[in-house]
């Protein structure tokens, strides 16, 4: 039998019980008519994974939980992508792919020649549905860390993020920068040299690599030269040009692969 699988957040698990969300609590109700007794497994997105029983159905569903299943820590390297704004609702679709491939973080990215702007009442909508989107992807593909989705920012205000990250990574068109698999080599060989009391004082803050996504029109020469001087590692990801889309499923899957993630 197919395991239900339903998330919780932290502040709503007390002791050895757990409260379901109004959504999530609906979905287990009306959509899988499950029944006080039943057997669920929650998750509470940040690596933590329980068995239980479901003890009560009025209003928001009441969990028993019987016993910790696993404990998933973060990987050695957190992936982050920074996504610059598409049109329509391919976001939806790059969201749900960047969270099958177990990023940690994604930002809505703000570009010049990005296709809109998020901005006014349809925002918050916006927020909610794609936060929506990585609950439900992560329940299907049994993730037990839902990314942390950012508020729309702006290039040049992530680019003065740039020391949070071990590495930024932004694929380019241009056939004569180095590949993605040599500059991540650079990367590893990098980490792999530093003293053991360098990567313990580093560890909290630069463990994470982003991944930044450009849009359609590409970046601007003003934002590669910014780019540049803020230190980011500008590649290419093959002969082909790719759709913004399909270059950010790529550029994560291959960032993970080359770190064994």
């Amino acid at each position: 039998m197919r395991e239900r699988r339903f998330f919780v957040k932290n502040e709503d698990i007390k002791g050895n019980t757990a409260l379901l969300s109004s959504r999530e609590s609906h979905h287990l109700k009306d959509v899988l008519n499950l029944k006080k007794g039943d057997s669920i497994i929650v998750f509470n997105g940040e690596g933590q994974e329980f068995e239980g029983k479901i003890a009560s159905l009025s209003g928001r569903v009441g969990v028993l939980i019987e016993r910790k299943r696993r404990i998933r820590p973060l990987d050695m390297i957190s992936v982050c992508l920074a996504q610059s704004l598409p049109k329509k609702k391919k976001m939806d679709f790059i969201i749900a792919k960047a969270c099958e491939l177990g990023v940690a973080e994604v930002f809505p990215l703000e570009t010049e020649r990005a296709s809109f702007k998020l901005a006014g009442p349809v925002a918050q909508h916006v927020l909610e549905r794609w936060e929506k989107i990585a609950v439900q992807t992560c329940k299907q593909s049994h993730l037990d860390w839902i990314p942390r989705l950012h508020k729309p920012i702006k290039l040049k205000d992530l680019l003065q993020k740039a020391k949070e990250f071990r590495a930024v990574l932004i694929p380019h068109t241009d056939t004569n920068l180095p590949k993605l698999s040599d500059t991540i080599n650079t990367i590893k060989n990098r980490i792999k040299n530093e003293s053991q009391v360098q990567r313990v004082q580093s560890e909290a803050k630069t463990r994470k690599v982003l991944i930044v996504i450009g849009p359609e029109g590409g970046f601007s020469e003003k934002e590669v030269a910014l780019a540049k001087e803020r230190g980011a590692y500008l590649v290419q990801l093959g002969d082909l040009v790719l759709k913004t889309e399909t270059a950010a499923v790529v550029g994560i899957a291959l960032v993970k692969y080359a770190f064994n993630l």
